[in-house]
């Protein structure tokens, strides 16, 4: 999973697109086209199905209209009284015979003329008095009658039933009888049989105009095949000439490995009409359409990538042109702004960027000045650490003297300050220990105090572990000074000074805090705005402090005054807290 983000996090925007129009287009697309072409499959099916039922209820009609036909001659035969007496009386003489030849040949060449499709009426009698006539009368012997169609015509009493398709010798066409025992009299005797041939090529025209795409075959009632455009599998048991039994009106079947649907319908007499379609042919319009859906989707689908590639190469052109900008404003050059006017996210994002790199030029530029104003400062204290050293020296030489004098008083207090400005020297180092801060504040105190005496009372509350840390020099000292020089304003009351060093958080780090609290006048609100302008001389070495902390810390540390008239004052120093290493 990791290793698919991470390729996917270092893929380009063309195929980041590209995946995801593929995966939101695709999967989709496929879902649709399977599930369309497998509800058209079985509608195409449902539609087989019922053309098919419908075909093979016209052929069963067409079917049983001619088979009525023949069971209508039939029963015409059957009542015939006429026809019973001359079949059944004997004949002495050569008159009668003529006479019954006329009626039946008559009877029977007329009904031939009225339904021409017939191939043949027979009458088979057991008369031995009345000869045959040649062309329908004939006697009930084994070469004129199979013995197993008399058996079965024998067993039928006098119902009709059809033959299997038997081939005639003269002409080599196949025929099926439909045949039926002679018995209408009072005693229900046997007298003769009838048979009526029909040509299997007429059952099978019937079939092939319904023939289409399909195989359709006529099947007796016991599922022999009667009619079928395959000659060489009439007589035979549908089950074996072709494979499946019979099971269901509506089913698939697997013929010779290939999948049909095979529909059948059953006429009154137990005669069926059979139809077979291969799926495959049935599937082919289905296939078709499926394929040109798929060959129309993957044209869209080619269309749209392509869009996309378009669209992602203008997208990625845009963020290459802020891509490059971004490393011209890496080596320093902001003079080049992007000109991108659109409205869209990587319009406002250029637009941010112009923004962004004007301000960073107006930071680097404010910088850039205060950098020089630091090293101007820094010259100019270089340069001023002559004057106080060729002092320190002087001082020393001073306080000799006063000794050598017996001057006590002198020589302190120059001794303290020849210690001041030696601390604040510090070797041309701008920044001191913690302790070395505190002893150069009070040689300055000390000093202070020879003048004004006990004007003023100072108390320390030092953390002593934080003895160590670094510190910029001359910090508390400009603070106690104003203090002194402008906070006392009872001169029968000493001032009360509180000096405090101890640490603190500040923005989530340690910091160290350097507080000068005194009890005196304090100040208004305005006056302290004064004190830390540029323009109070008062607060010159006050906003000097401030100045040298954010110079030196950065713009979250500096010098905080609370002060209110009448009340006092509070400075706060808040400095991060680094260890003199």
């Amino acid at each position: 999973m990791k290793t698919l983000k991470k390729l996917f996090n270092n893929s380009t925007l063309l195929q980041k697109l590209l995946l995801m129009f593929l995966t939101v287009t695709i999967t989709p697309l496929i879902f649709i086209t399977v599930f369309f072409y497998d509800r058209t499959e079985q509608r195409l099916l449902e539609l087989t199905y019922e053309n098919m039922s419908s075909s093979n209820q016209q052929i069963s009609s067409n079917v049983n209209a001619h088979l009525d036909n023949l069971r209508q001659i039939s029963s015409m035969i059957y009542t015939d009284e006429t026809l019973q007496a001359y079949l059944t009386q004997t004949y002495t003489s050569d008159i009668s015979i003529l006479e019954a030849y006329r009626y039946i040949d008559g009877l029977l060449y007329s009904l031939m003329t009225a339904n021409n499709n017939l191939a043949s009426i027979n009458l088979y009698v057991d008369n031995q008095t009345l000869p045959e006539d040649g062309l329908f009368l004939k006697h009930i012997t084994h070469e004129n009658l199979p013995i197993e169609y008399l058996i079965q015509l024998q067993q039928t009493y006098g119902n009709n039933i059809f033959s299997n398709v038997i081939q005639e010798d003269k002409n080599g066409k196949n025929v099926i009888y439909l045949g039926r025992i002679l018995n209408f009299n009072a005693q229900n005797q046997f007298y003769g049989m009838v048979t009526i041939g029909l040509h299997e090529e007429l059952l099978y025209k019937l079939i092939e105009k319904e023939e289409q795409n399909k195989s359709v075959y006529l099947l007796n009632e016991h599922n022999q095949i009667i009619s079928a455009s395959d000659k060489s599998l009439l007589n035979l048991s549908f089950s074996e000439a072709i494979g499946p039994d019979l099971s269901g009106n509506q089913e698939i079947v697997t013929i010779n490995g290939h999948p049909n649907l095979l529909v059948y319908n059953t006429m009154h007499d137990g005669w069926k009409t059979v139809s077979l379609t291969p799926v495959d042919e049935i599937m082919r319009s289905s296939r078709q359409t499926a394929m040109q859906i798929v060959v129309i989707a993957l044209f869209c689908l080619v269309l749209s990538v392509l869009m996309i590639i378009v669209i992602a190469k203008y997208l990625s052109r845009r963020l290459r042109k802020l891509n490059r900008q971004a490393a011209q404003v890496e080596q320093g050059n902001f003079t080049l702004l992007l000109t991108d006017s659109s409205r869209d996210e990587i319009g406002q994002l250029s637009a941010a960027f112009n923004k962004m790199s004007t301000r960073l030029k107006d930071l680097i530029d404010k910088l850039y000045v205060k950098e020089i104003a630091k090293r101007d400062a820094e010259l100019y204290a270089l340069q001023s650490q002559i004057n106080p050293h060729f002092l320190y020296n002087t001082l020393s030489g001073i306080s000799s003297l006063a000794i050598q004098n017996d001057d006590i008083e002198v020589s302190k207090i120059v001794n303290h300050l020849a210690k001041f400005y030696q601390t604040s020297l510090n070797m041309g180092h701008q920044y001191i220990t913690l302790e070395k801060e505190i002893a150069l504040t009070k040689h300055y105190l000390a000093i202070q105090h020879m003048r004004f005496d006990d004007s003023f009372i100072e108390r320390w509350e030092v953390d002593e572990s934080l003895s160590t840390y670094e510190t910029l020099k001359l910090l508390l000292q400009p603070f106690v000074e104003n203090a002194i020089n402008h906070a006392i304003y009872d001169v029968h009351t000493s001032l009360i000074i509180n000096i405090r060093v101890y640490r603190s958080m500040h923005v989530g780090a340690p910091a160290l805090l350097l507080e000068v609290e005194d009890d005196g006048c304090g100040m208004s609100s305005e006056q302290v705005e004064t004190l830390l302008s540029s323009e109070s001389k008062a607060g010159y070495g006050i906003k000097n402090v401030h100045e040298r902390v954010q110079l030196a810390y950065g713009q979250n540390y500096g010098v905080t005054i609370h002060s209110q008239a009448g009340l006092g004052t509070k400075i706060t120093i808040m400095l991060p807290l680094q260890h003199d290493d």
